[in-house]
């Protein structure tokens, strides 16, 4: 097996990897959801998109970037620390400012009746209703950790360009399907209470920290790719101390990130409550 050419140190403020299809994916959606808000400002002037959520999508797009196109994706080959940080910017950062920006309720708003319609009717269909279950997007993203972290998977995107984006549809696509409950904005489904969005985002904190903690204590390198660029670099700790160092960020970003999210959504919890109380004072005895 060759070995990995390890990049150089030198120059990696300017690293960034302008891959021509990432690039255009990302112009794409950027340019699809300005224009869908310029449509919808046109149809209903008084209710146009909020200013956080285009901020909040645009945002999601700039986190895809950087992880994507930056350094960051340039020194993941090399240093799993690294790949690490690639992967939390893409599900626990990108995706729920995605989300936040409801671009599936925007796209529905400025759609022709039909094609609302038709939208619609496959949004309540028996595939579409499976694919939004809780438990299910919440299994799927917690199991995509594990398979991925301990299978040969891992060491086969670091191999393979392909496989590589593979990996990253993955994580990203589970990561939509995990923060859907809990951003909420389903055209035509009820969001979860904010008790069961607190319970959800709850458990995986320690789904998070035992993954972790599973990659920080092993006691050799898990991943064959990282242990041969290790030889062959001249900075940066070894495989070992790099692989620990990696877990240990998943553990405090993942967990800190789960845990603002908590607190995000216990205060939307206490503003709820309050304009509930409010309703209810006003009305006649």
């Amino acid at each position: 097996m060759s070995v990995p050419a390890a990049p150089e140190l030198p120059g990696v403020l300017a690293a960034w990897t302008l891959e021509p299809v990432t690039v255009a994916a990302l112009a794409s959606a950027a340019v699809a959801y300005g224009h869908a808000c310029r449509v919808a400002r046109g149809l209903t002037p008084r209710h146009p998109v909020a200013a956080w959520r285009r901020g909040a999508f645009f945002g999601g797009l700039a986190v895809l970037a950087v992880a994507l196109l930056s350094p960051i994706d340039t020194y993941a080959d090399a240093l799993l620390s690294v790949h690490m940080a690639q992967h939390v910017l893409l599900t626990l950062v990108a995706a729920p400012l995605l989300l936040l920006g409801q671009p599936g309720p925007l796209a529905l708003r400025v759609a022709s009746p039909e094609r609302r319609r038709r939208w619609l009717g496959l949004g309540r269909g028996r595939v579409a209703r499976v694919a939004s279950s809780p438990l299910l997007a919440w299994g799927l993203f917690a199991g995509a950790g594990w398979v991925i972290h301990f299978s040969p998977l891992f060491d086969a995107a670091l191999r393979s360009q392909p496989v590589h984006a593979a990996e990253h549809a993955l994580f990203l696509g589970t990561a939509l399907l995990f923060w859907r409950p809990v951003v909420g904005g389903q055209a035509g489904r009820r969001a979860l209470s904010h008790p069961v969005r607190l319970l959800y985002l709850g458990v995986a904190m320690p789904q998070n920290t035992f993954l972790a903690l599973a990659v920080l204590g092993a006691h050799g390198v898990l991943y064959p790719h990282y242990a041969a660029v290790a030889g062959v670099r001249t900075w940066g700790p070894s495989a070992l101390a790099d692989q620990r160092q990696g877990a240990g960020l998943m553990w405090v970003a993942g967990d800190l990130i789960l845990l603002v999210s908590v607190l995000v959504v216990a205060a939307a919890w206490a503003r709820h409550e309050e304009r509930v109380t409010a309703r209810a004072e006003r009305l006649p005895a």
